[in-house]
């Protein structure tokens, strides 16, 4: 008997969505595109929670029998990250060995996998007798060259999420990997590296030479329009036999700001807080009363982020005459949710701080653009705007802030909640 759908596999605030992912045409096109041009190497890039890895799933469980994800972290080298590739390469080996007809997989892959499996073993046992912690050391065996083999026999790709936080030393032998690629590209046309950051520009993801730049495919995945967001709330409210009214939807998708794993959040905590955990028996609708338990919910999980997010790019590592990034906070915060240029962020700083210069402007967004644990800004290439990552973020500092700029974080969520309510309100009238 076929189990019915649960609220848990409609809204997916923290896993790549499959029941209510949405097809984006122009956005995937281009990835489809790279994903069948054989050699092509593929760079996704966008902001956290933007939706990146949704997309990619989505299209690599069209078009792909297997692939390898790597998933980095600031303390990864891409030594690590080979090893941990062979290490799910050869256990998708082991399997299919098992599993299927040996002669698919050819004798010197076969060959390959027992060289390095045995290089390893050693290495392990070295390493333990010498050191009391043990760390792995990749074997001369195990090369771009015979990784990208390897995986060409199992038809599958390679995936590095989140490829961005490793040191950008590390990034570097990225680039050198995926010329390999390419080239073996001729004999396992399926073969390929996709790189995955939470970022701005393909070029913060990996650092590629010059020549290189005709044979990767850049994918940017921008921020979710209004009505994008609306179709993943009426898609997943449709499988679970429910109802969203226009004015909780509407709601939900400007809170949401771009970002569909928002949207997630706030459709699942809704769901929740009515008790709705699968496909409901009879019709059943909701309205905009539900969000603000909803929302509640959300902002009090993601205090103490908030906190930390504004902590760490409002310290001071030295004294200096201005706090760059307190006056660029409190300015940002009181124009447009859609972003301002730095003409206009430094016109309303100016107007506290008339001696504050353009340089000194430039050197304190850095700061907060580019901070490596909690970013606070982004600037969008397209419009030549900043704008907070967040909509949490504007709403926090707006809670923040009186007339002057403060330090204290003591914001409670009915503060936060008021902000919001009130941007929601003028955005509302401007569209009228």
């Amino acid at each position: 008997m076929k189990s019915s759908t649960t609220v848990y596999d409609v809204f997916t605030p923290t896993t790549p969505a499959k029941a209510s992912f949405i097809e984006r045409e122009d956005i995937n096109d281009k990835l489809v595109d790279a994903l069948r041009t054989p050699g092509t190497q593929i760079v996704v890039y966008g902001y956290s929670g933007s939706g990146k890895s949704t997309l990619l799933r989505n299209k690599l469980r069209q078009l792909y029998e297997h692939e390898v994800t790597t998933r980095c972290t600031s303390a990864s080298s891409f030594d690590q990250l080979m090893l941990s590739a062979f290490d799910d390469l050869d256990a998708y080996y082991i399997s299919e060995l098992q599993a299927k007809d040996t002669a698919t997989i050819s004798a010197s892959a076969k060959t390959t996998l027992a060289s390095i499996r045995s290089e390893l073993s050693v290495t392990a046992s070295s390493s333990s007798e010498n050191s009391a912690k043990k760390t792995r050391i990749l074997p001369p065996q195990l090369t771009a060259q015979n990784l990208a083999k390897l995986m060409g026999e199992a038809n599958c790709c390679w995936v590095l999420e989140d490829f961005h936080k490793i040191e950008e030393s590390e990034r570097t032998k990225l680039s050198q990997t995926m010329k390999v690629f390419m080239d073996m590209a001729d004999d396992y046309r399926t073969v390929k590296v996709i790189a995955v950051g939470a970022v701005d520009s393909a070029r913060q993801v990996v650092q590629y030479d010059p020549e290189m730049r005709t044979r990767i495919a850049e994918i940017h995945v921008p921020l979710m329009e209004p009505y994008e967001l609306q179709s993943i709330i009426n898609l997943g409210t449709k499988i679970l036999k429910i109802a969203f009214s226009p004015s909780l939807t509407n709601k939900i998708s400007h809170y949401a700001n771009g970002l569909p794993a928002i949207c997630h959040t706030l459709c699942l905590n809704v769901c929740q807080q009515n008790d709705i955990y699968e496909e409901a028996s009879a019709p059943i609708t909701l309205t905009a009363e539900e969000l603000e338990p909803a929302l509640k919910k959300y902002l009090s999980n993601s205090s103490d982020t908030l906190k930390m997010a504004f902590e760490a790019s409002l310290k001071q590592n030295r004294k200096s005459k201005y706090n760059h990034p307190k006056l660029i906070i409190h300015a940002l915060a009181q124009l447009s949710q859609d972003g301002a240029t730095k003409d206009e962020i430094l016109r309303k700083i100016n107007k506290v701080e008339p001696s504050y210069s353009s340089k000194s402007f430039v050197g304190g967004m850095e700061k907060l653009c580019k901070a490596l644990r909690t970013p606070l800004v982004r600037f969008d290439d397209n419009s030549g705007k900043y704008s907070f990552i967040d909509p949490l973020y504007r709403s926090f500092a707006l809670a923040l802030n009186s007339e002057e700029p403060k330090t204290s974080f003591e914001v409670n969520i009915n503060s936060l909640l008021e902000v919001l309510t009130k941007s929601y309100n003028n955005t509302r009238r401007r569209h009228k």
